[in-house]
């Protein structure tokens, strides 16, 4: 046994596949098996479940699984405190960010950083931000920026912006000169448009309206934001997104922005990073680059 052994173990655990821990490691599948092979001669019992092409961890590969989530934070720890000797001259930074604020707001964050630590390389991963706390929580990215989180005690989670949400119809909607406010109700009674389920601003939306006795009626998902705004700017129904999102379409007139009844059309934006880990320099460079915001610790 090895440590290059154990640590192509916990790739092919962590992603439960020999073709993508090949793809990550840079190695042949032929090479992963060789080296999973050889641990499970080591420790006498197998540590996968092969059943076609699914795998699966058994029990023995459960508890390593465990060991070299261990090792590999340690690992990771250390690197950072070594990079740290560099400054911001090197280093790593891995950074994981919810879809939209990927797309709209990160980018010129990410400029602001590298601007500041030009020799620090850094990594994005995107996903929904249930996705992203996961990737904290298993030491895989070292920030996450996203638009819910849930309680853990491992996480520390500071708000650092607030989002403006926007209702978005086509020009030649009945509501598009309108000068009163949409009310909970008139938006249920709406084909109502939306990228995915269990997007952050769906859940807030279906939340708000939920609560106010009005859920969404009539809905269709069209798998991205840009779909969503394309579908609006052809007629086909409304939607509610991040300002900074439609700001472009707002600008150029091809759909026009209604006010809506109440105060709850602010989505709050969080930093997550784990408690317990070192943050390294690069990530503290960056956190501080961020609003300063409350540190919360309840579910959204």
């Amino acid at each position: 046994m090895n440590l290059n052994q154990l640590i192509v173990f916990h790739v092919v655990a962590e992603r439960l596949s020999f073709t993508r821990a090949a793809q990550e490691l840079h190695l042949t599948q032929p090479g992963i098996s060789k080296h999973i092979a050889a641990l499970e001669e080591y420790y006498g019992t197998p540590l996968f479940h092969r059943i076609g092409r699914k795998v699966s961890l058994t029990q023995a590969g459960e508890i390593l699984h465990t060991a070299t989530s261990t090792l590999t934070a340690l690992l990771d720890e250390t690197k950072s405190r070594l990079d740290d000797l560099k400054g911001l001259a090197g280093g790593k930074l891995q950074v994981g960010a919810g879809t939209t604020i990927a797309a709209y707001l990160l980018p010129r964050m990410l400029t602001a950083f590298k601007t500041q630590a030009p020799g620090v390389e850094l990594t994005v991963q995107t996903g929904f931000s249930g996705e992203i706390v996961e990737l904290v929580l298993a030491t895989r990215t070292e920030l996450g920026l996203v638009g819910r989180f849930y309680a853990d005690p491992r996480l520390v989670v500071r708000s650092f912006h607030k989002d403006p949400l926007v209702l978005i119809v086509p020009p030649g909607h009945h509501w598009a000169k309108r000068k009163d406010p949409v009310s909970p109700e008139e938006l249920g009674a709406e084909m109502f448009l939306l990228s995915k389920r269990g997007s952050g601003t769906w859940r807030m939306v279906s939340a708000v309206l939920e609560e106010s006795g009005f859920p969404l009626g009539n809905t269709m998902e069209l798998g991205t934001t840009e779909g969503v705004k394309q579908a609006v700017t052809a007629g086909l129904g409304i939607s509610i997104l991040s300002r900074h999102v439609v700001e472009r379409e707002l600008s150029s007139g091809v759909v026009s922005e209604v006010r809506l009844a109440g105060e709850w059309q602010k989505r709050e934006l969080y930093v997550v990073y784990r408690r317990d880990r070192y943050l390294s320099e690069a990530a503290r460079a960056f956190l501080a680059l961020l609003p300063e915001g409350l540190e919360t610790g309840g579910e959204v």
